[in-house]
């Protein structure tokens, strides 16, 4: 009877082992974020077109000529790659937004003499960074805005001349076949999400869209859009009174860094879903409004910079992977985009200081 048990046993464990490395060897290896929290196979969402292998630069030490930056973001600063392109010209340090505030950041500019200051939030935290539940700053319900309209969209032939003008990195290709089959755990990892999802759908934290064109991305599954669930297009709706309270409170943040007189700039950026907006099949999620669209920078502060109008320009002028297809992130083209907008801001307000990107032409 042990011997019927233990070949069992062994039959189960055998076919469970055999099973994982199959979807294993079938996903490819899962690297993106998205694919990697929804089990989505990197065979269909994974990108093609090399991407260029950027060198994380977070926290530099100071050197002679070059501006030392505090950078307080999210996960698209704490990767540190939107830096690497300006390492030339200024060393950084980084603070993780969700674990510091304006108080303590006015602090360390004192403390440790820092040059210039860069605030980053994508929209998705837009509301957790300047909204009532802020923990960065206290929020503010009613100020008085300047009418200023918005600006047109950039020119993409200049932004592709400021871009041809930064470092360049090696290029590299995705993994497309896992490396050793020790990685068995990547196949369980994909079975369990998938029978997860195949019994509450709903709690999938990926989403796919369909899209109106397949020249967005370098993907095997190009008319599709792989997004967080939680970008604000898909799971908020826009509140007249907490977005006046956001206007305000990002109004309130940049007087009060304008007071310590440096330079700073303080960037927000779209989710993905709503940077590919413009190309949903969904009529009503096209229609629906975009936080990220709804803040105006330009009225809010001077020292704004709003990434959404440019980052639309290079996908309408046909650059694939601005957001990688498996990832909520960007691809290299973006965090270029981001280096050449912040020191498109930045560089001016240096003492001494000519703009890497020179676009006040």
């Amino acid at each position: 009877m042990m011997k019927i048990y233990n070949t069992i046993f062994l039959s189960l464990v055998f076919f469970v082992v055999c099973s994982c490395a199959a979807i294993m060897l079938w996903s490819q290896p899962i690297t993106g974020d998205l694919t990697r929290i929804s089990g989505y196979p990197e065979r269909w969402f994974g990108w093609n077109t090399p991407q260029q292998n950027i060198t994380p630069t977070t926290n530099t030490p100071r050197k002679e000529g070059a501006s030392h930056i505090l950078v307080v973001g999210d996960s698209f600063s704490e990767a540190g790659y939107w830096q690497s392109f300006l390492k030339e010209k200024y060393t950084f340090s980084f603070i993780h937004s969700g674990k510091t505030n304006l108080n303590a950041v006015i602090a360390r500019i004192a403390q440790e003499k820092i040059d210039a200051v860069v605030i980053e939030t994508v929209e998705r935290s837009m509301y957790s960074m300047y909204g009532s539940a802020t923990t960065f700053t206290k929020p503010l319900s009613d100020c008085q805005l300047p009418l200023i309209e918005r600006e047109a969209p950039p020119d993409a032939s200049k932004l592709y001349t400021h871009i041809a003008e930064l470092p360049l990195f090696p290029d590299r290709s995705r993994i497309t076949k896992p490396i050793s089959g020790n990685n068995i755990s990547e196949g369980f990892h994909t079975f369990k999400l998938n029978s997860e999802a195949f019994f509450k759908p709903r709690k999938r934290k990926a989403k796919i869209l369909a899209l109106t064109s397949s020249n967005l991305f370098s993907n095997t599954r190009s008319d599709q859009l792989l997004s967080l669930s939680r970008d604000f297009l898909l799971y908020n709706n826009i509140n007249e009174v907490d977005l006046n309270m956001l206007h305000c409170t990002i109004r309130a943040t940049a007087q009060a860094l304008a007071a310590t007189q440096i330079p700073f700039v303080i960037l927000t950026l779209p989710d993905k879903t709503t940077a590919y907006q413009p190309y949903l099949a969904d009529e009503k999620l096209r229609q629906k409004t975009s936080l990220a669209e709804s803040i105006n920078m330009n009225a809010a502060t001077t020292h704004g910079v709003d990434m959404l109008p440019a980052i639309r320009t290079l996908i309408a002028a046909g650059d694939q992977d601005i957001y990688l297809p498996n990832d909520t992130h960007w691809g290299y083209r973006g965090f270029q985009l981001a280096a050449v907008l912040i020191d498109e801001k930045l560089a001016p307000q240096l003492p001494n200081s000519t703009s890497t990107t020179n676009t006040h032409d």
